[in-house]
């Protein structure tokens, strides 16, 4: 009967440990799948925040061109206006030397007129009479 003991007790030993071994490898199989699926969803995360950094990058190159763009658009509204401001007031001083001008050559006509110098004098005075032609 031991001996029967001893190979029953023996047989369970082995049972145990091929119970022990399946259940490692079990263990082990989750284990490697589980670092597996970490390493995959790590690469898919970088690859998934290279993405987006990209296309940030890109909206923001794109945004970047479009205010330079509008920085482009108004400088030149900007210039144009300057420009159009400058020359108006061109035109107005030129105006204005003109007028001067003017106004200087009539106060010196008018400095040089006196009633010798006017042949009209005479009839505004009444010392003249007009001529008619019959």
């Amino acid at each position: 009967q031991t001996v029967q003991d001893l190979t029953q007790v023996r047989s369970d030993q082995i049972k145990s440990l091929e119970e022990m071994k399946v259940s490692f490898a079990s263990s082990l199989h989750q284990l490697n799948q589980l670092l597996q699926d970490e390493m995959r969803d790590r690469r898919a995360e970088g690859s998934l925040r290279d993405t987006r950094e990209s296309t940030e990058k890109s909206e923001r190159i794109s945004e970047n061109a479009a205010i330079k763009d509008d920085i482009g658009k108004h400088k030149t509204v900007f210039f144009g206006a300057r420009d159009d401001i400058y020359q108006k007031i061109s035109d107005c001083t030129h105006d204005i030397e003109v007028i001067a001008t003017a106004m200087s050559k009539v106060s010196v006509a008018k400095g040089n007129l006196s009633p010798e110098r006017l042949h009209c004098w005479k009839y505004f005075n009444g010392q003249g009479s007009l001529s008619t032609i019959s």
